[in-house]
């Protein structure tokens, strides 16, 4: 069968294919391990996508929760996990991708990621319930800030001057923007500022599982979506009896929303997942924050619900201004290490 073209392909370097002997019989593990360098041509695609598929989400879970008036989001959820795990499932019969298998090892070791991404996933949605697209994006912009302590934590890094500089101007930037929300809702924000610190911690752990336990982006997302299938279930099951209830089951329309919504959250987690463990949980998070100043201004012309109030406006001009210099801070260190490694090959070709 013809290899078919996916972002994973774009760094068979990076995959290394290993044999274990056991007793008779062969079993194959593929195992694609994160190296420290990618190929710019990987990471670009990967956050490109990732911010793609993220701004489209936010206005697709919006309307189906309001303009439909659909309040559940555990229903969502399910229906993204159902979808694609057997999504997956089917391109692995057919030879399309592989996966390694699901058993209690594998399901152990992203357990973790696991109860983080599903927490993060449903107290992101019920906040989105009660508060508007550019606020919302505006408040997810405190990840960074969260992702950055959390990666010195766990990870010992320290960034740079100018990239704690941009971190610090997007977080200040979305304080004034929330001071300019004349609708804050208190249950709203309280429930997306968990969510922000849950979904670093949920990054943070899913460059841990893909650089640290050697799990390529398909296997990672395979896992995860299989372990929260119980929890989405039960979730369910607790809201059956207000779901039965819903008035618009009998119209199509709504079941094109609720597919839409469904099939384009399983692409955004596999983006999430590949931007992630190809370049880094901070640099994802501020993939967020660059395509947020997009969704902002759409968000209020579109799905409206905004009131431009100078706090409002001004936090989000800040907040932009601070996605552009961690761009520019990237920019300059790409380039000071393609300097460093120059260097370092024409003193190692001048002592040869």
């Amino acid at each position: 069968m013809a290899n078919v073209f996916s972002p994973d392909s774009l760094f068979k370097q990076d995959t290394k294919a290993r044999n274990r002997i056991v007793g008779r019989k062969t079993v194959f593990v593929c195992v694609m391990a994160v190296s420290e360098k990618h190929s710019l041509a990987l990471m670009v695609f990967s956050a490109v996508f990732h911010g793609a598929c993220s701004a489209s989400m936010n206005f697709f879970n919006k309307f189906l929760l309001t303009s439909w008036a659909f309040d559940f989001p555990s229903a969502v959820i399910l229906a993204q996990l159902i979808f694609l795990s057997a999504t997956m499932k089917a391109l692995k019969t057919v030879g399309l991708i592989k996966l390694i298998p699901y058993n209690s090892t594998n399901a152990r070791c992203c357990a973790l990621l696991s109860i983080f991404y599903f927490s993060n996933t449903m107290l992101a949605l019920f906040a989105l319930e009660g508060m508007n697209v550019p606020m919302y994006n505006s408040l997810r912009r405190c990840v960074p800030m969260a992702s950055m302590i959390l990666g010195y934590i766990w990870y010992n890094k320290r960034q740079s001057l100018l990239v704690v500089c941009s971190i610090t101007v997007i977080t200040f930037g979305t304080i004034i923007a929330a001071t300019g929300d004349l609708q804050f809702d208190t249950r709203s924000y309280l429930l997306g500022t968990i969510s922000v610190f849950l979904m670093a911690l949920y990054l943070v752990r899913l460059q841990h599982n893909g650089a640290d336990d050697h799990l390529s982006t398909n296997d990672l997302l395979y896992v995860n979506t299989v372990n929260c299938l119980p929890i989405a279930l039960l979730v369910c099951l607790i809201k059956s009896s207000n779901m039965l209830e819903y008035e618009h089951y009998h119209d199509w329309r709504f079941w094109v929303s609720f597919v839409v919504v469904a099939s384009s959250g399983c692409v955004l987690n596999y983006s999430m997942f590949l931007c992630t463990t190809v370049n880094s949980a901070l640099t994802t998070t501020c993939v967020g924050v660059i395509k947020s100043a997009f969704t902002s201004v759409l968000g209020m012309f579109i799905l409206g619900g905004v009131i431009p109030t100078a706090g409002f406006v001004a936090g989000l001009l800040i907040n932009f201004s601070g996605g552009m210099m961690y761009i520019y801070a990237k920019y300059v260190e790409k380039k000071q290490s393609a300097e460093h490694e120059k260097s370092a090959e024409e003193t190692h070709d001048s002592k040869a």
